[in-house]
C-alpha cells in the first residue's frame, strides 16, 4: 500500500496550471518546491510552497518532479544540462505538458538514458478545476510506477486514470477527447451564428442543448459497436440522407452571408464517404475514410 507520509515534490512551471498543481499538492500536505524561469512567478505561487531560483536545487532529492510547461521543447531545454539531469536520476518525472504521442516517446527515451522513471500525463481540466471532482488526469507508462505514486497524484485529481503501458497513450486519448470537444464547440457556435443571421434568437438554439447532445450520445454508442465490428449497415438513416442535410446547412450559411467554411469542410468529408460507396450505410461508416489519407 502507498505510504500516507508527505511526498517531496518539485513542480516545474508556475503558469496558471503549474500554480494550481503546486497549491493542490501543498494543500494535501506534501512538501512542494516550485521553479519557474521567472523567479517572481514561482514566489507568487505561495500556498505553502517553496520557490527555488536554481533548477538543480529545486529537483534534487525529490520523489516526484511534475512538469507543466508550454511545450516539450521547453522541457527538453531545461533538462538538457548535465547537472540537472544528474539531479533527476532516481526520481519519477511526471510530464503534464501538453503534446503529442511522439513527444511522449521522446521524453521516455530521454528519461531512460538518465535513469529517471517517467509517466506521461494529460490533464482534462481548467486550472480552476484542479483538485475538484471535475478534474481528470490520464497517465501512460509503467503501471508499477503509476501505482507507486497514485495516492500522491490524487491530490490534483481523484479521477487519476491509468490508460496504458504505451507511453503515448495518454496524449492520444487527450487529443481524441479534445478534438471531439473543439469540433463540437465550433459546430455549436456556428449553429448559433446561423440562427442570429436568420433573425432567430440564439437562445432558442441554446435551449435545445439536450437535443443535439442526445443525438451525439446515441450516435457515439452506435458507432462504438459498428467500429468494433467493422460493420456499418443499418436501417435508421443512410449517409445519403445525412449528406443532403449538410448541403442545406451550407446553403443556409451562404445565403445568410456567414462563414460557410466549417459546414463545407463537413460536407466534403461526408461526400468522400459517398465516393467510397458507403452512401447506403449509417453515418459512422465515415470512419472508414478517416483511417487513411
Amino acid at each position: 500500500m502507498p505510504s500516507s507520509r508527505p511526498t517531496r515534490i518539485a513542480v516545474i512551471g508556475s503558469g496558471l496550471m503549474g500554480t494550481a498543481l503546486s497549491r493542490a499538492f501543498a494543500a494535501a500536505g506534501h512538501e512542494v518546491a516550485v521553479w519557474n524561469r521567472t523567479h517572481s512567478k514561482a514566489k507568487a505561487v505561495g500556498g505553502g510552497t517553496v520557490a527555488f531560483e536554481n533548477l538543480r536545487e529545486a529537483v534534487s532529492g525529490r520523489e516526484l518532479v511534475v512538469v507543466s510547461l508550454s511545450n516539450y521543447a521547453a522541457s527538453a531545454e531545461l533538462f538538457s544540462s548535465a547537472e540537472v539531469a544528474s539531479a533527476l536520476a532516481g526520481t519519477t518525472l511526471v510530464q503534464l505538458t501538453s503534446g503529442s504521442p511522439a513527444d511522449a516517446r521522446s521524453g521516455l527515451e530521454w528519461a531512460k538514458r538518465q535513469g529517471v522513471d517517467y509517466l506521461d500525463a494529460a490533464i482534462l481540466a481548467y486550472p480552476g478545476f484542479v483538485a475538484t471532482d471535475y478534474a481528470t488526469v490520464f497517465y501512460a507508462g509503467s503501471r508499477a510506477v503509476f501505482d507507486r505514486h497514485l495516492q500522491t497524484l490524487q491530490a490534483i485529481a481523484k479521477n487519476s486514470v491509468y490508460v496504458d503501458e504505451r507511453i503515448g497513450a495518454a496524449a492520444t486519448l487527450d487529443c481524441a477527447i479534445l478534438e471531439a470537444y473543439y469540433g463540437g464547440c465550433l459546430s455549436m457556435l456556428h449553429a448559433a451564428a446561423m440562427c442570429k443571421a436568420e433573425g432567430l434568437n440564439p437562445d432558442l438554439f441554446f435551449a435545445q442543448k439536450n437535443s443535439f447532445l442526445g443525438l451525439i450520445s446515441v450516435t457515439t454508442d452506435a458507432a462504438q459497436g459498428m467500429v468494433a465490428r467493422d460493420d456499418f449497415a443499418g436501417d435508421q438513416c443512410s449517409l445519403n440522407t445525412h449528406v443532403a442535410a449538410i448541403e442545406h446547412i451550407v446553403r443556409l450559411s451562404r445565403d445568410a452571408r456567414i462563414s460557410a467554411r466549417f459546414p463545407q469542410e463537413l460536407l466534403e468529408n461526408y461526400r468522400r464517404a459517398l465516393g467510397a460507396g458507403l452512401g447506403a450505410q449509417e453515418l459512422p461508416a465515415v470512419f472508414r475514410t478517416l483511417t487513411r489519407e
